[in-house]
């Protein structure tokens, strides 16, 4: 997760998602970026802090990115298309182990990053 953090803060600093800017191209890098790190097990807190904003900021910025995915948003994939390339170059693939992270979870959110891992097919018991 530190690896993500560090091209995280990268592309803010390089794209200037800090700045107070309600352009639609900036926006859409930031949800995107909520959501990414939510998904890799950061807390709404520890986003908001690494952007400057207030939780419920990115607790509603997450919900929005995943109401223009359901509607496969043109202009949101467009906006975000080259980070989905270069994170996935720059984070090396961590494979985990189903049956540890099973044994080991004890809630819901556990649960739903053992989901989000399986759709991404992260665990080495479903690599072919």
């Amino acid at each position: 997760m530190e690896d993500l953090i560090k091209v995280v803060e990268y592309f803010i600093q390089k794209d200037e998602l800090k700045k107070r800017c309600r352009q639609r191209k900036y926006v859409h890098k930031r949800i995107y970026f909520f959501n990414v790190l939510r998904n890799s097990g950061c807390t709404y807190q520890s986003i908001a802090d690494l952007f400057g904003l207030n939780h419920s900021t990115i607790l509603h910025g997450i919900k929005k990115y995943k109401e223009l995915i359901h509607m496969k948003d043109k202009e949101l994939l467009n906006d975000v298309e080259k980070y989905d390339k270069q994170i996935v170059l720059k984070v090396r693939k961590k494979v985990y182990n189903l049956k540890l992270d099973i044994m080991n979870a004890t809630t819901i959110w556990d649960l739903e990053i053992i989901k989000n891992r399986t759709e991404k097919e992260l665990y080495k018991e479903l690599i072919y």
